[in-house]
């Protein structure tokens, strides 16, 4: 145990075995095949919009806005426990090495996503001839370089200020790193010199800021499991997580949806459903997501039948979900004191479910208007989403 090394190994090792554990659970079949078809909609969709776009089309600050957008967000994954803030402390003089280990793997793991934007904009960047073969090619040892530069430099600003400013010193960053492959990918490439020096600077006066603090645990600590809780949040859309803390809020802009109760009047369990669906922060933003995505698909994909496949299937994703979310609650109620035949509690969830589908289907319809005006195409997004909802609600079977 003496040996940071070998603790960042083991731990290592469980954290792999944590996250495949849940992998699992996530990407099954059916994501898989609805990630085929959302992809491939939405490739065909950009070949076509290529074929359209002109040489004028201000590919380079595209480009250096979404990948400088992808780069800047560089959080440590340091795989640290709270026994850490007692049981490191007498190790302190080999914690470089654990941290060099923890700073590797968060540059590996995080490099694909702006790789990925990267092979997305190629084809538009070559399309507008906004560069060379060759300045394209160096372009991406420029993503890696920048990717570790701003790794070792959040880094640092966690250490140095426990998080404080951690948002100006990322706006710092995207103006660095935007600047820098835009300037790449533009006639004037030898202004990168300038945002080359910046970012020296900039990294130099961090890292002799973290040099005078000691090693915050406590927020390091803190930074890690919240990074933990955000996957277990999400595993839990596809599993349950046993441990996994979830989170209420009030919402009091949406107080109109939850009218006061009247004695003799209201269905106690409708009443309480309601207020399950809004106040919990997972449920509640799971549907917001999905229902976005909905319209986001909705208004850029211009294939009828590629647009009813996506709708279709993130409709019966968000059916499925709230369902099985609403069911799972294990908390103490106040009907538990009174109790009612469980029937009334699933007629409630159900009905609860079937009207907030049917709002889901009523934003899609209205984005469908927008980008295709009153067209058969249209109301079939509106069928297609009531159906598979109500399907879903229906054949829906207890756990």
């Amino acid at each position: 145990m003496n040996d940071l090394k070998s603790i960042w190994g083991k731990r290592f090792y469980h954290y792999m075995r944590e996250v495949q554990k849940y992998m699992q659970y996530i990407f099954t079949g059916h994501l898989a095949i609805v990630l085929v078809f959302a992809i491939g909609a939405v490739g065909y969709a950009y070949s076509e919009w290529l074929k359209e776009i002109s040489t004028d089309f201000p590919a380079a600050i595209l480009a250096a806005v979404v990948i400088g957008g992808a780069l800047v967000f560089s959080a440590p994954v340091t795989l640290l426990k709270p026994a850490d803030l007692v049981f490191f402390l007498p190790l302190e003089k080999h914690l470089p090495h654990y941290v060099k280990r923890a700073l590797r793997w968060s540059l590996f793991s995080q490099i694909p996503l702006p790789i990925i934007l990267y092979i997305v904009a190629l084809p538009l960047l070559s399309t507008t001839n906004t560069a060379s073969t060759t300045v394209l090619l160096w372009l991406v040892a420029f993503i890696v370089v920048l990717k570790w530069i701003f790794v070792e430099t959040e880094f640092s600003v966690h250490f140095a200020r426990s998080g404080q400013g951690i948002w100006r010193d990322r706006c710092v960053r995207f103006i660095i790193a935007a600047s820098f492959i835009y300037l790449w990918l533009s006639p004037y490439l030898y202004f990168i010199v300038i945002p080359a020096i910046v970012l020296g600077v900039y990294t130099a006066y961090w890292y002799k800021q973290k040099e005078q603090k000691p090693f915050p645990y406590e927020h390091f600590i803190a930074l890690e499991q919240n990074r933990m809780m955000r996957f277990y949040r999400f595993a839990n859309y596809f599993t349950d997580v046993p441990h996994l803390k979830g989170a209420v809020s009030r919402r009091r802009w949406l107080s109109f949806f939850m009218q006061r109760p009247k004695f003799g009047e209201t269905v106690s369990q409708s009443f309480l459903i309601k207020r399950t669906f809004i106040r919990t922060d997972d449920t509640f933003w799971l549907w917001v997501r999905l229902t976005v995505i909905s319209m986001v698909g909705t208004y850029f994909i211009s294939i009828p039948v590629a647009i009813l496949i996506l709708v279709g299937a993130l409709a019966f994703a968000s059916s499925l979900q709230l369902i099985y979310a609403l069911r799972s609650s294990d908390e103490f109620r106040m009907d538990m004191l009174f109790p009612e035949p469980q029937v009334f509690r699933e007629q409630a969830i159900r009905q609860v479910v079937r009207a907030v589908q049917w709002i889901q289907a009523g934003l899609v319809f209205i984005v469908g208007i927008i980008a295709f005006g009153l067209s058969p195409t249209v109301g079939l997004l509106l069928v297609v989403m009531v159906i598979v909802s109500e399907i879903t609600i229906r054949s829906t079977k207890k756990k």
